[in-house]
């Protein structure tokens, strides 16, 4: 391999381009020594059980638990991003191994607490914060708790669940391993004419070909690879569905969907109306559709065509430094204060920026409470690795003002409410590049704000809906088996493609391909924070200083509220269809415009 080719070793990486995990520890002795101190912390929270009725007692214990996951939290992050920036290190990958232990062990340890705390009289609890002042931070929680009593169980009940953890995820886990490690595809075709290797990681990189029959070729082979599997996939989704329907009875919830999304406390109306107003869209997609066709210049749109690009990538490259001033002009709406917070976190060891030998892949945000966000990624000239930041970034002003304004029982957002700044970002540097392009450049990036659209929202609510469609059969008592998982699969993307897209036979074993079914209701979020984030970027691009604030506050809410609610504050109403309105409204004047620039 020449030199220009090889990989940087991570000794090799300038200190400037790395992530200052020594904030964190600054020794890998003194991550021993936390960690170590975790077993005695957990063996301490156990001397309170029976004791949380008197309110010194239930401070002294709540306060050793956040102590505990505060120090536990720190550690896990510690030995994982380690381990993320050379997968081939042995010890780092040793050090996240012994953590696992400690996270289970945590959970039984703290189990015995709520159901205790639900065993006083409902009036005791309710005024509990107000007993001593050091129990008026736990305020929401004591709230949240007494909403959801009909589903937490006797203190023996819930540690008993707590220790089903590892059983419960057996058939993600091993999902995981078939699809990653175990399922070998045949080689594929090349844009060269000749054979290459084909793994799931460089699929992408096939099916953006020019070449129709590179693209076809790689589609047929590794849904054919997924299709001789087709039974053992159906068995794995339909116990890790059984496993979530476990829980739901266990707890005592009508059905799996509103045990999902009761966590949150997300009214189900929010999932079925997210589902509801996307099929009053399809037709737009449909439009779509046709236009990829034309412009591809095909007989027949297949699946496998959906991704090639229309408009031609902009030669434009960026290096980090201008980067770093195209994000500072694109987040101007966000105003000089939250500017200046994030330029402090770029320039203060927050990211992990250059590939290096070893490396893991793609991209993350982690906030360490106490200590600051990480940032992972592995930058490329791109515009993508510009977005790439802009939105790990969102992800990493929001843990940093949570954590600078919440206690740490407060401190974490939800899921819900997690892809909203990341969005948020990504979606004003987006808005930023159009308006400052050249035409053809106008033609990508509002091809672009389509594709967006496509993935993250009509893509990802028809998984929703199948996930609505296949926990539901099991609740009728109906088999999952690959005939019915592939017969839904089959007729979702018919109804949300339309009839201008042909679905070849392969496509039916796509389900199986998804990791995210392994995570029930998960998937519908990122389409709810596109939309939330979408709402947020017109209003801070039009609204000025008001919205600025009202932004930051929902970035500073942290977990101190239900997510809806701390929506509502910023000024999105996800009970409401308009953010979805507003959503696909874009969607169809990008088409327009891109139909009439063409």
């Amino acid at each position: 391999m020449s030199a220009k080719n090889k990989l940087t070793r991570r000794e090799d990486i300038p200190a400037a381009a790395k992530w200052h995990l020594s904030d964190i520890y600054a020794t890998r002795d003194a991550w021993k020594t936390a960690r170590d101190s975790i077993t005695g912390q957990l063996d301490s929270i156990g001397t309170y059980r029976g004791k949380l009725a008197a309110p010194q007692s239930l401070l002294d214990c709540l306060t050793m638990v956040d102590t505990m996951e505060i120090t536990l939290s720190a550690v896990f992050a510690y030995a994982r991003m380690q381990a993320d920036t050379d997968t081939a290190n042995q010890n780092y990958q040793a050090d996240t191994a012994s953590c696992l232990p400690l996270l289970d062990q945590a959970s039984a340890a703290a189990a015995f607490i709520e159901p205790e705390l639900l065993a006083l009289p409902e009036e005791t609890l309710a005024h509990m914060a107000d007993a001593l002042p050091g129990l008026a931070k736990y305020r929401f929680r004591f709230a949240d708790l007494l909403r959801s009593k009909a589903h937490v169980l006797s203190p023996d009940e819930e540690a008993f669940l707590a220790r089903t953890g590892e059983l419960r995820s057996a058939a993600r886990n091993t999902y995981t391993v078939m699809a990653n490690a175990d399922l070998k595809f045949p080689d594929t075709l090349g844009e060269d004419g000749q054979l290459t290797t084909l793994s799931e990681s460089r699929y992408m990189q096939f099916i953006r070909s020019k070449d129709q029959k590179v693209r076809a070729d790689a589609f047929q082979k590794l849904f054919q690879t997924y299709l001789g599997f087709r039974n053992t996939f159906a068995s794995l989704y339909s116990s890790s569905v059984k496993a979530s329907q476990f829980i739901t009875t266990m707890r005592h919830y009508p059905d799996m969907l509103t045990g999902a999304l009761d966590g949150g406390n997300i009214p189900v109306s929010v999932y079925d109306t997210t589902i509801d107003v996307t099929h009053e869209f399809l037709p737009e997609l449909h439009r779509y559709m046709a236009l990829k066709k034309k412009l591809l210049g095909v007989d027949e749109l297949h699946m496998y065509d959906l991704y090639v690009p229309v408009v031609d990538k902009p030669a434009t490259t960026y290096d980090y430094e201008q980067a770093r001033n195209l994000i500072r002009a694109a987040l101007q709406p966000l105003g000089d204060t939250y500017l200046h917070d994030l330029f402090a976190g770029l320039d203060g060891g927050w990211v992990d920026r250059l590939e290096n030998e070893g490396k893991r892949s793609g991209a993350y945000s982690w906030g360490v409470y106490g200590v600051h966000p990480f940032v992972l990624m592995s930058w490329q000239d791109t515009y993508d690795s510009v977005s790439t930041l802009a939105h790990e970034m969102g992800h990493s002003m929001h843990s940093f003002y949570s954590s600078q304004n919440q206690e740490y029982t407060n401190a974490e957002y939800t899921i819900f409410c997690a892809e909203v700044a990341s969005t948020t970002n990504e979606n004003l540097l987006l808005e930023y590049m159009l308006k400052h392009a050249a035409p053809q450049e106008r033609l990508y990036y509002i091809n672009l704000y389509l594709e967006q659209i496509r993935t993250t929202v009509f893509r990802q609510v028809l998984f929703a809906e199948f996930e609505k469609l296949t926990h539901a059969a099991i609740e009728q008592n109906e088999a999952l088996t690959a005939d019915k998982l592939e017969s839904l699969w089959m007729d979702l993307n018919r109804r949300y493609y339309g009839d201008g897209v042909i679905l070849d036979d392969e496509l039916r074993a796509e389900w199986s391909r998804i990791p995210h079914f392994y995570r029930p209701f998960y998937v519908y979020q990122y389409a709810t924070g596109y939309a939330a984030a979408m709402t947020l970027s017109h209003k801070l691009r039009t609204e000025g200083t008001d919205a600025q604030a009202a932004y930051r506050g929902f970035l500073a809410s942290g977990g101190s509220d239900y997510s809806i609610q701390l929506l509502k504050g910023a000024g999105v109403d996800m009970t409401s269809r308009e953010p979805f309105t507003i959503t696909f409204q874009k969607f169809s004047q990008c088409l327009d415009e891109l139909e009439r620039l063409l």
